[in-house]
């Protein structure tokens, strides 16, 4: 009886004869040459877990401040597979399974919830959060676009038309603080209100700027005399630079809102900040040591000179610091001792697009917060 042998694409091989050797037909071995025995590929469907720490980065943690808490702008990136996720991870439910693995990175004890500025969520997806980390965790929530933007945008991000809904407190506290409050009890950290720049011509002239200015205070005001407890912070990140002025301040202060830090392209330097959280809480001390009055908050977005679209196309994936910015670094560094100093939480979050990885930025900034840095160590 002869046996074929049948393929699909190798005519010659179509028999097996007599002086044929399958070792020694090289055109059909060569097809086997790259394929491993043994595939191991992560599955993209498998579970998420955390990456062992080294023993430097613990010690890194242990000597951390409770009052600093530390984290990254989201994490959802799976490009910190070998950093915050193990090597052995899936990566496909990294958005939905990712916090326990997360929260277990040493030093990290808080993270933003960038997603909430696009789209308002609900209650119960705020408390699925909150399930996934330890009490000790805590929560920086972006409020929705809908309400902090002055105008509705297309989606290049182009002014179209006035926004009938900014500041509007009560679509605010229904669909953003209270589910948010409510669901993530008491790991809700900080609820940021980031204010995109208002159109020029709206502030031409003064009037205008001193209004936009009350209605922002007033608004603050409103959703937290409303509240029904005032355990949460409220920040403001205001991005329109004209309205930065001591009158903006005063307003802002009278509201028990604090300012945001922000480290964006479009925002002036860390120090000039740190000046004007300053003249926040201390107005009476132009010179020598002040003490903050209560959270600092810092958001590190941009790398000075880049863009969004720009550094995410460079950087990605995102799994090594791409361009160290030491005097921001050590801007934060500062403002992390006045906060332990003060007696206040400060809560820092970092983007990817700050440094090219976000948890190797917030990783340098707590070694050299605890003086644990190692000279030659590799980032």
């Amino acid at each position: 009886m002869r046996i074929q042998a049948r393929t699909s694409d190798c005519s010659q091989c179509s028999k097996l004869g007599a002086g044929f050797s399958f070792l020694g037909a090289s055109h059909v071995t060569r097809r086997f040459e790259n394929v491993s025995l043994f595939d191991d590929t992560p599955p993209m469907s498998g579970p998420v877990v955390a990456e062992p720490a080294d023993r430097d980065l613990v010690r890194t943690a242990q000597k951390l401040p409770r009052n600093i808490y530390l984290g990254t702008s989201s994490w959802n990136f799976p490009g910190w597979r070998g950093i915050v996720w193990s090597h052995a991870s899936g990566l496909s439910q990294l958005s939905q399974q990712g916090l326990p693995a997360y929260s277990k990175y040493p030093i990290f004890r808080t993270v933003g919830i960038d997603r909430a500025f696009y789209r308002p969520l609900q209650k119960n997806v705020y408390a699925g959060f909150a399930d996934q980390v330890p009490d000790d965790f805590r929560f920086l929530v972006k409020a929705p676009q809908i309400v902090c933007d002055s105008v509705l945008r297309d989606h290049t991000g182009r002014p179209m038309h006035a926004n009938p809904d900014y500041l509007n407190a009560d679509r605010a506290l229904e669909e953003f603080v209270l589910p948010a409050v409510e669901g993530l009890g008491n790991k809700a950290g900080v609820l940021v209100f980031e204010m995109p720049n208002i159109p020029r011509h709206a502030l031409i002239e003064r009037p205008a700027q001193y209004a936009a200015i009350a209605t922002m205070a007033d608004f603050f005001s409103q959703i937290k005399s409303r509240m029904p407890t005032q355990s949460v912070t409220f920040a403001v990140e205001m991005r329109t630079r004209v309205l930065l002025t001591p009158r903006w301040v005063k307003e802002m202060a009278s509201t028990g809102v604090r300012p945001v830090l922000s480290l964006h392209p479009s925002m002036p330097s860390i120090m000039r900040q740190t000046d004007m959280l300053r003249l926040f809480d201390a107005p009476g001390v132009e010179v020598g040591p002040w003490q903050a009055a209560g959270d600092i908050v810092i958001r590190w977005s941009l790398a000075a000179g880049g863009t969004y679209s720009g550094l995410k196309r460079d950087w990605a994936p995102f799994n090594r610091i791409q361009q160290e910015d030491i005097v921001a670094r050590e801007g934060i560094v500062w403002l992390l001792k006045l906060a332990k100093a003060s007696g206040v939480r400060a809560f820092v979050v970092a983007n990817n697009k700050a440094e090219g990885c976000a948890p190797l930025t917030m990783r340098a900034i707590a070694e050299s917060l605890t003086g644990t840095w190692q000279k030659g160590k590799p980032e």
